[in-house]
């Protein structure tokens, strides 16, 4: 059993001696090799030209394109504040069209609206505003719109879409 060990003990050594043995290695130089590439030419197509002739028809006559260009959708804000209190007040006079964004910037209590009237049932929801919470209502007919807060029963607004 001695000699086993002292051969394991002899064959460990030698591999640990051969493993920290430093080896050169030759460098080796990069040969350099040829790449074929493809380069894209235009080729060239005939492009009709327009040429202005002093010969016009009679019967022709210009007509031009509308274009449609996107407008932006004007917004109008309604802020409930923290002494029970909305701004803007009063009579609120807006083109069709209008997004009326409705903020809560009251950290103390929710507001929410709720809509007074049939006309104004068709378009604005009752809704629970929580803190720093939009409620959005685009109005896209002319009309009176009435609202009411939901927890302070006493503040109402009005809106006249023109």
């Amino acid at each position: 059993m001695k000699k086993f060990l002292v051969v394991l003990v002899v064959l460990f050594i030698g591999i640990l001696f051969a493993g920290c043995t430093s080896q050169t290695t030759t460098p080796t130089t990069p040969t350099e090799t040829t790449v074929a590439t493809t380069v894209a030419t235009a080729v060239p197509t005939e492009v009709p030209t327009t040429v202005a002739t002093a010969n016009v028809t009679p019967n022709v006559t210009a007509t031009a394109v509308p274009t449609t260009v996107a407008t932006p959708v004007p917004e109008k804000i309604i802020t409930f504040k923290d002494s029970l209190t909305m701004t803007p007040t009063g009579t609120i006079y807006i083109p069709v069209g209008t997004k009326i964004v409705f903020y809560n910037a009251d950290p103390l209590k929710p507001h929410g609206i709720q809509p007074i009237g049939i006309m104004s049932q068709s378009v604005i929801k009752t809704v629970n505003i929580p803190y720093k919470g939009f409620y959005n209502v685009t109005f896209d007919k002319k009309g009176t719109y009435n609202f009411g807060t939901l927890f302070q029963p006493d503040t109402t607004g009005l809106i006249v879409v023109n």
